[in-house]
């Protein structure tokens, strides 16, 4: 779906794309969950915005994940249209996403990985 998004469409540039990025870096800082975020426009259409996170000791992968799609969900992604995708390991959760503003209109790709911080950070389970 994010390459068919990305073929039938064109990437968000600019003031946009700078206010994009300011609200990942807001709404990611706002979660009790996350301690750190650093949030960058990358250039690469794949993933024009890339955030790191570092949570609070002793979150699960679970509980990060929910968070991180709460936030996409509620905050981040653009009404018209979204689709994401999230991956997690012992380490830490991604979420890989693109969303779409209006359906001609631009679209912003995104990556958030998030480190998880202790020793009992667990995996997902099914």
């Amino acid at each position: 779906m994010k390459q068919q998004v990305m073929g039938e469409s064109f990437p968000s540039s600019g003031a946009d794309l700078d206010g994009m990025a300011m609200d990942f870096d807001a709404y990611l800082w706002q979660s009790p969950l996350i301690t750190e975020v650093s949030v960058r426009r990358t250039g690469d259409t794949n993933n024009l915005i890339a955030a790191t996170c570092w949570t609070v000791p002793e979150v699960s992968t679970v509980e990060i994940a929910a968070e991180l799609e709460r936030i996409w969900l509620r905050d981040l992604s653009y009404w018209h249209f979204e689709v994401h995708m999230i991956t997690a390991d012992e380490r830490g959760v991604r979420l890989d996403a693109v969303t779409q503003v209006a359906p001609d209109g631009f679209y912003v790709t995104a990556d958030i990985v998030t480190e998880v911080a202790g020793p009992t950070a667990g995996g997902v389970t099914g």
